[in-house]
């Protein structure tokens, strides 16, 4: 499926000027799913701003922003790590990754380059970053492809090399970094501001013609500034379908008049590192290390994380009981919940252990979606739509908690949790529904999140005094499951033997849409 995305360059605190054109160009040209900033949001004075961080003003689509670029912006973003800055603005963080729902994966890199990496400032990126970003898309893996979008707001160095001219010098003012991250992410779109000129450079090839197989072409794009006197562009929009979507004959096309990767040795070259193999040979290694290897499972191609003490949902702990398992796939899991609301009141748990959504790799966050979606399909065969909440806070292990209502109770659900919320004084929002909760909540930071039947999500950040039964009081209010005395899960524990027998029935009801046994 295609989606329509727009990018914006610098808006340099020029929010109203940004803000008023989306407006526009959505209502002309829309609906687009969201809008992309890169270079420097915020800039000298800011007009404007209290009036959206307030909610007086509305800003129009979901707006994903980077961080700072110098030290002037830097008290303008109250966690350099990321979160929502105000309704629909949110700060990405230092680096990292995302995949919407509609499988469109982004790429980011905050900052500039620091000259020298011993003395980075919060502004700055140095090469850690880039270990962090190989570490979360996993580009040495041979089974890699790429991203659908990076964005960065230096510039690469060499990005011109065997291309177009730009109006910029870029290998004087270009990032090695940025190459690097560029060669090796291997984006179908790249766009950066910070320089105040517009450049689209002359699409080129991720692969050495005749000696690797096709990939994907990159299209580099440098947007300006908004709003600039000259004229020049500084807002981008485009089509784009994920590359997971795609047909591997339609994605590798190769169309007139691309280039080679314009990136050479002396392009990426970091200071004082040692000098490193990054060119046409680096997947030959790792595909001979790959012949004969067993598929690896969750938690088998790093560090294991280790549960400070038992923990009673990781697969492979004694503790954990095997009676309520109703299936099993190769990153996570589907049980029956402890002290069940009700007979089909079930878990999705990842297999190794990770204490929150916000830590869980692609892979494992890809197969609990799939156990969402057969969840649906079962629960719709008796009139039931689910209603998935998740609660990091006081617990060691993700525990996604998938409770049925009546279908024609599924408008009901998003009201009743946010007037309850409100009424307890509990932060929680409705948020755009393609953005994932890795992108608001900060990692170790306790968090409350709810998907309705209708795929309506709602979060909130937890403080002290929340309710650990919050999820299931509201859920258990007369104008949904109307059973308010089942709201602790201890008063409605079973025997081991009624347990059992609950279970099997429930797998024999999941069966027909169970995807791990295909």
């Amino acid at each position: 499926m295609s989606m329509k995305v727009l990018v914006a360059g610098d808006a340099d605190g020029n929010m109203a000027a940004l803000f008023k054109k989306i407006e526009a160009v959505n209502k002309k040209s829309g609906p687009f799913e969201m809008v992309l900033c890169v270079g420097s949001f915020f800039g000298p004075g800011n007009l404007g701003w209290q009036d959206y961080k307030t909610g007086r003003c509305k800003v129009p689509l979901p707006v994903y922003i980077l961080g700072p670029n110098s030290p002037d912006e830097v008290g303008c973003y109250p966690d350099l790590e990321g979160s929502e800055l105000c309704e629909n603005v949110i700060y990405l963080g230092r680096q990292g990754s995302f995949t919407t729902n509609e499988g469109l994966k982004i790429a980011y890199l905050s900052g500039t380059q620091s000259k020298d990496p011993l003395m980075a400032k919060e502004y700055n990126n140095s090469l850690q970053n880039i270990q962090s970003l190989e570490s979360s898309l996993r580009w040495d893996d041979s089974r890699y492809v790429g991203v659908d979008i990076l964005l960065t707001s230096d510039w690469p160095k060499g990005i011109s090399n065997k291309g177009n001219s730009a109006p910029v010098r870029d290998l004087e003012v270009g990032s090695p970094l940025v190459s690097r991250l560029a060669l090796l992410s291997r984006p179908r779109y790249h766009f950066c501001g910070l320089l105040g000129e517009h450049y689209e450079r002359t699409p080129y090839r991720n692969h050495q013609t005749g000696a690797e197989q096709a990939r994907h072409i990159t299209r580099f794009i440098a947007l300006s500034k908004v709003g600039n006197k000259e004229k020049k562009k500084w807002l981008y929009a485009f089509n784009i379908t994920p590359l997971k979507n795609m047909e591997r004959a339609e994605l590798v096309a190769q169309p007139n008049g691309i280039t080679d990767i314009p990136f050479l040795p002396e392009h990426i070259e970091i200071q004082g590192e040692k000098k490193q193999q990054f060119f046409y040979d680096m997947n030959a290694k790792m595909e001979d290390e790959s012949k004969g290897k067993k598929r690896k499972h969750d938690g088998d191609d790093g560090p294991r994380k280790v549960p400070s003490g038992p923990c009673w949902f990781c697969l492979s702990s004694p503790e954990v009981e095997k009676h309520l398992i109703v299936s099993v796939g190769e990153h996570s899991y589907l049980a029956m919940a402890k002290g069940a609301l009700c007979s089909d009141h079930l878990m999705i748990l990842p297999i190794g252990h990770h204490q929150c959504s916000v830590s869980l790799p692609e892979e494992v966050t890809e197969e609990m979606n799939k156990f969402k979606s057969a969840l649906r399909k079962m629960y719709k065969k008796t009139g039931k739509v689910p209603v998935f909440f998740e609660r990091n806070f006081k617990t060691q292990h993700l525990q996604t908690q998938v409770v049925p209502v009546m279908k024609e109770d599924a408008t009901v659900v998003k009201k009743q949790f946010l007037d309850q919320a409100a009424s307890r004084e509990i932060d929680l929002n409705e948020i755009p529904s393609h953005v994932p909760v890795s992108q608001l909540a900060v990692q170790g930071s306790p968090y409350f999140f709810v998907e309705t039947p209708n795929k309506e999500k709602l979060f909130g950040r937890i403080n002290k005094g929340f309710p650990l039964q919050f999820g299931r009081e509201v859920l258990c209010c007369p104008d949904l499951l109307d059973m308010e005395d089942r709201a602790d899960w201890k008063s409605c524990q079973l025997s081991k033997e009624e347990e059992t027998e609950q279970t099997k029935e429930v797998r024999k009801t999941f069966a027909p849409f169970d995807f791990t046994l295909e």
